[in-house]
């Protein structure tokens, strides 16, 4: 698998969608997809939602969209947590300030990324690294980890 593009980016959100949108529109300025990425997210967190519930809560949302031009992982650190529903029982939610948004071009290589990125979601040490580390160090730490 080609390597991944990481963009970490920081802000602050009233719902899932806000902070969806957030990681959407920093991938869209980097080009690294197009306005529909935004859309297709938005609506598959409805459907599908990804929060997981892991000793430290994230969310990854993602979808399959034809704009998306590299793979790549924006990497949101929120000011204040918001409520994702949990992709496991969607009656449940977590509340998380980290949310990893997947933009995966190839859908053959979409269901091993987010294995590999959902194995590393459940090491609660990577992610208070992810949380302690600058920016530029975060970009390393994803690109050894997840590749």
């Amino acid at each position: 698998m080609a390597r991944n593009k990481y963009l970490v980016i920081h802000g602050s959100a009233s719902s899932d969608q806000e902070a969806i949108s957030l990681c959407g529109n920093a991938l869209m300025e980097a080009g690294l997809v197009g306005k529909s990425f935004i859309e297709k997210c938005l609506e598959r967190e409805t459907e599908y939602p990804t929060g997981l519930p892991t000793d430290i809560p994230t969310a990854i949302p993602h979808c399959k969209d034809d704009s998306i031009t590299e793979n790549s992982i924006c990497f949101l650190k929120l000011e204040q947590p918001v409520t994702f529903r949990r992709m496991d029982d969607d009656e449940e939610s977590v509340e998380t300030d980290m949310i990893f948004n997947m933009a995966i071009k190839d859908p053959n290589e979409h269901l091993e990324a987010l294995q590999n990125l959902m194995e590393f979601l459940g090491d609660s040490e990577a992610l208070e690294q992810c949380r302690a580390l600058s920016d530029a160090e975060v970009v390393d730490y994803l690109q050894t980890h997840i590749g």
